[in-house]
């Protein structure tokens, strides 16, 4: 099978232009794309012009975006910054089918305001509810225009693994509006690197074909610190990763986050020799 690797924009661009953007993802052989309009674009918009401008040049260039990031904090202790990540969020949904994407996605955030990593209240029943309860509300929203979100976990944020985030998307209920983001560097920290293989089996089994992207990232625990690489670079068994996201999610787009261009061909090109032999 051919797996759908895709990269997110402003890895390549930042504060750009959209023909930029689809003359890099071209350069790469890279058709699809994690797009974050304000991280991407210099002078953006979410009108119907600048829009549709959009979905053209990443169309002539033969780009799908496969989702729209509207990540922000939807704990933060700020009531006006979570309100503006929901309209922010709200737009992208209304954006969603103009620009041909699939999904818009988040994740769930952390009552440490700025960065977004482990404190202890992410980890109650009340920073559970708090969290949920925004999700909720946009989930409604989005049921109501027929678009799409995707929410993801990680270790420092309120849904912190794979069995909280369940519960939640279990609670939500809506298997037509409702999907998942798997990034297993954002699952780990050093307490848990080593059951690396575990978390991702366990992620994977666990939501099967709900999983729509996965990110691409790898790591090692360097000085008792989680590092962040690329692939190929790192300890992740990508060998083993791509086995099961062949069986248990194939349609899933697989999006290289993070990675610094000058890394992306090298690791690109080592996914694909382990793709080909599976």
């Amino acid at each position: 099978m051919k797996f759908k690797f895709g990269v997110r924009g402003h890895d390549l661009v930042s504060k750009g232009s959209v023909e930029e953007l689809a003359s890099k993802l071209s350069k790469y052989n890279l058709h699809y794309l994690q797009l974050v309009f304000p991280k991407a674009f210099k002078d953006y918009s979410y009108d119907s012009n600048y829009v549709n401008h959009v979905y053209d040049v990443l169309n002539k260039a033969n780009i799908k975006i496969a989702m729209l990031g509207a990540y922000f904090n939807p704990v933060h202790s700020d009531i006006n910054v979570v309100n503006q990540g929901i309209s922010n969020f709200k737009s992208n949904l209304d954006i969603m089918k103009k620009v041909n994407a699939d999904f818009v996605g988040s994740e769930t955030g952390s009552f440490n305001d700025s960065p977004w990593i482990y404190v202890p209240k992410n980890r109650t029943e009340e920073g559970y509810q708090q969290s949920k309860g925004v999700f909720k509300n946009l989930l409604e929203y989005a049921r109501k225009i027929d678009s799409n979100m995707i929410v993801e976990p990680a270790f420092g944020h309120v849904m912190y693994d794979v069995d909280t985030l369940k519960r939640m998307v279990d609670e939500l209920a809506d298997i037509k509006h409702l999907f998942v983001t798997i990034d297993l560097y954002n699952l780990l920290d050093p307490s848990n690197f080593d059951s690396r293989d575990e978390i991702f089996e366990h992620a994977i089994k666990t939501f099967k074909s709900r999983i729509k992207v996965f990110h691409l990232k790898d790591a090692k625990i360097i000085d008792n610190k989680l590092v962040q690489l690329a692939p190929g670079e790192g300890d992740f068994h990508y060998d083993f990763m791509l086995k099961l996201i062949k069986e248990y999610s194939p349609e899933a787009y697989l999006i290289f986050e993070g990675v610094k261009e000058d890394k992306i061909e090298n690791s690109y090109n080592y996914l694909l020799n382990i793709a080909e032999k599976l």
